[in-house]
């Protein structure tokens, strides 16, 4: 994975000493009703750590300035020379631009290296999320009705999700 480096940040892959950072920010969003970590506790959250370190697909988010790690780029392969892109930050870096610089540095880069689309999904009452995707220049292409579920109810029955559906394709 290549490294990318912006104003403020480092785009780099995981390491085994980014755990406490890591499980700073998921442990945020244990009852999130948009990204979910249920039952998420220092001991079990290394396996999200073991998932990240060596994957080709999440980018850690650092700070240049004092190496800490305040969320990670989700960049997955898909078909037809696709990527989809998601994003985690830290609640307490959240508004300060850092979501957007990461999120255009990993885009320009794939357009760069002959990615052809990117896309994102997200829920449609999370306004922060599809603002951003917007601010990066996605556009809006689909908005799918109860298409996707994270949790189950007390009863075992999924809880359905819309999602909106953002894309870019590389004009280049």
């Amino acid at each position: 994975m290549k490294v990318l480096i912006t104003e403020r940040l480092i785009l780099r892959e995981f390491r085994e000493s980014d755990y406490d950072d890591l499980f700073e920010y998921l442990s945020q969003l244990e009852d999130d009703e948009f990204e979910g970590y249920p039952g998420i506790t220092y001991e079990n959250g290394r396996e999200h750590l073991k998932y990240r370190v060596g994957s080709e697909e999440f980018y850690a988010i650092e700070l240049k300035e004092s190496g800490k790690v305040i969320g990670n780029i989700y960049y997955g392969n898909r078909d037809f020379e696709a990527k989809e892109v998601g994003y985690i930050i830290n609640k307490n870096y959240q508004r300060k631009g850092y979501a957007s610089e990461a999120l255009s540095a990993v885009i320009e880069n794939a357009f760069r290296e002959g990615v052809h689309r990117i896309f994102a999904e997200c829920d449609p009452r999370n306004t922060c999320s599809w603002k951003l995707l917007e601010k990066v220049g996605l556009e809006r292409e689909a908005h799918f009705k109860q298409n996707v579920f994270f949790q189950r109810d007390e009863a075992g029955k999924p809880k359905w999700k819309d999602t909106f559906l953002y894309a870019k394709v590389n004009e280049r």
